[in-house]
């Protein structure tokens, strides 16, 4: 019996070795986009967190259309999903604060988070000694989270009051309600799990995350434009990071453009006057008051020839 001993020896640890190979394998093959969620937390006080992974059909997801598309325009802290050029719906979000603002970028949504927990970025400052966050009431991501390609993401908020503020650090928080709509419209569209019960199943577990992988890229464009031309009106915003310093008119001239008025009728003393004053969020202005009078002289004020 004391000739076994070593034997079994070697035998558990050949067992342990097979095993840590297997949970190699299996880590390797964890999809890249779950490393956040997967990974617990190191915390003595932070459960493992639950997740269950959806995979599309098909392993890689397409490009969408270009008919399906979300807009966000930064000053006006408004998200828009359109489908050709026909509006959706359109949503207040808030954007970073001055201190971290949200980029202008192009970008996609490839996947969808319910019920998602929050990881402290690791090189933020303004997160260095917050632990991580399971989901529920006091998460900052709310009921839902919806990535972009890098750290910038659509997600609910415990703080709606935010909402259609510069609060946030740079991400685009939203109404639970309305991101939720937003999450299922483009799961419903786009995946292969639109199950209407499935929104009452993410309902009823919430402390699990559930990883919705798109069939399709839903493309996203985050601008930068303090005034539009909408509708036959310029429409204005605030300049929140103050990137229109010294390029106001020319920021009114090129809306003017993008909507295709030809500005060489447009009176420039009138637009040199909305520049430096700047009006407040949500001033419109008929396009057609800013455009110079060229109506015809009338016979009757002709001069008289005598």
């Amino acid at each position: 019996m004391e000739g076994a001993a070593p034997a079994l020896m070697i035998l558990a640890a050949m067992i342990l070795a097979a095993g840590a190979a297997r949970y190699s394998q299996s880590r390797r093959e964890v999809p890249p986009e779950m490393a956040m969620v997967v990974e617990p937390a190191s915390e003595e006080d932070v459960h493992e967190p639950e997740v269950e992974w959806e995979e599309p059909a098909e392993e890689d997801a397409e490009v969408s259309p270009a008919e399906v598309r979300i807009e966000v325009n930064i000053p006006a802290t408004e998200m828009t999903l359109l489908e050709g050029e026909t509006e959706l719906f359109r949503r207040r979000v808030a954007i970073g604060s001055g201190v971290y603002p949200t980029p202008p970028l192009t970008s996609f949504i490839s996947r969808i988070e319910w019920n998602p927990w929050w990881y402290p970025p690791p090189y933020s400052d303004w997160a260095k000694d917050d632990k991580p966050t399971p989901p529920g009431p006091g998460n900052p991501l709310g009921l839902v989270k919806i990535p972009l390609s890098g750290d910038i993401l659509f997600h609910g908020t415990n703080k709606e009051w935010t909402v259609g503020r510069p609060a946030s650090h740079g991400c685009m928080r939203m109404k639970n309600s309305e991101v939720t709509a937003l999450a299922w419209y483009l799961q419903s569209n786009f995946s292969d799990h639109s199950d209407p019960e499935l929104r009452d199943k993410y309902k009823r577990n919430r402390g699990t995350t559930y990883v919705v992988r798109l069939n399709t890229r839903i493309p996203v464009r985050l601008v930068y434009r303090p005034v539009v031309a909408r509708n036959g009106f310029l429409v204005f915003y605030p300049d929140h990071y103050n990137r229109m310093w010294g390029r106001k008119k020319a920021g009114v001239l090129g809306a003017l453009l993008n909507h295709g008025v030809d500005i060489s009728v447009i009176d420039d003393a009138k637009i040199e006057s909305i520049a430096k004053s700047w009006p407040s969020r949500g001033t419109k202005i008929f396009v057609r008051d800013i455009i110079l009078d060229s109506s015809p002289a009338s016979l009757l004020d002709a001069p008289v020839c005598e």
